[in-house]
């Protein structure tokens, strides 16, 4: 499985890491020695060369900024590279400028328009707007995010992986089938490889 063993690569050179889906993860750098921008690319060429999945890697303070960073190389990766930190305030500026408020992790389309209207129209422009503001006016998940945006880490690293909401096994047939029975022989197996991913993470599943 792809997804397991890219994660096992970046739980190799990280002590602390939130599995935050399928394909993402979080990673606590703290304290981590060095250049974290060619930390970074250590971590996506191993990914690379282990498994063929060209990564991106967003460093910053916070995981919302995260995100954004991540957003941001995976963007522009001709110039970045795929990797981006925004670790430096002048960076970090640029990027939140450059940004739509759409793009922020957590706003979706009916609260883009909501910010929009009352001219919030950048993640520059969400991290200088005044939190409690923010707060009586959508929630505090809001609140949060703009004050993640500034700087401020209000979401901690979940080390515990959440079961997974949805299991897939699956793959292609290498060529055109008409006959039932090796469809059928398929479905049987990865229906059971299914099954002990479920019972692994002590899940059930309604009919």
């Amino acid at each position: 499985d792809l997804s397991q063993r890219m994660m096992a690569i970046i739980e190799s050179m990280v002590a602390r890491v939130e599995v935050a889906s399928i394909d993402e993860a979080f990673l606590d750098l703290t304290g981590m020695p060095g250049n974290l921008t060619e930390f970074g690319r250590t971590i996506r060429s191993k990914v690379y060369r282990c498994t063929g999945i060209p990564v991106g890697v967003g460093i910053a303070p916070t995981k919302t900024l995260a995100k954004l960073a991540n957003y941001t190389a995976k963007r522009i990766q001709a110039h970045t590279g795929g990797v981006v930190d925004i670790c430096d305030p002048v960076k970090r500026d640029w990027v939140l400028r450059n940004t739509s408020v759409g793009e922020v992790w957590g706003i979706g389309r009916k609260m883009k328009a909501h910010l929009e209207g009352m001219q919030i129209l950048s993640a520059k422009d969400l991290a200088t707007a005044d939190p409690r503001m923010l707060r009586k006016t959508f929630s505090v998940v809001i609140e949060k995010t703009a004050r993640e945006l500034a700087g401020t880490a209000c979401l901690e690293l979940d080390e515990v992986e959440p079961p997974r909401q949805e299991i897939c096994c699956s793959r292609m047939f290498g060529k055109r089938l008409t006959e039932l029975g090796p469809i059928k022989e398929a479905v049987a197996t990865y229906m059971m490889r299914a099954s002990e991913k479920l019972r692994a993470q002590g899940s059930v599943c309604k009919k």
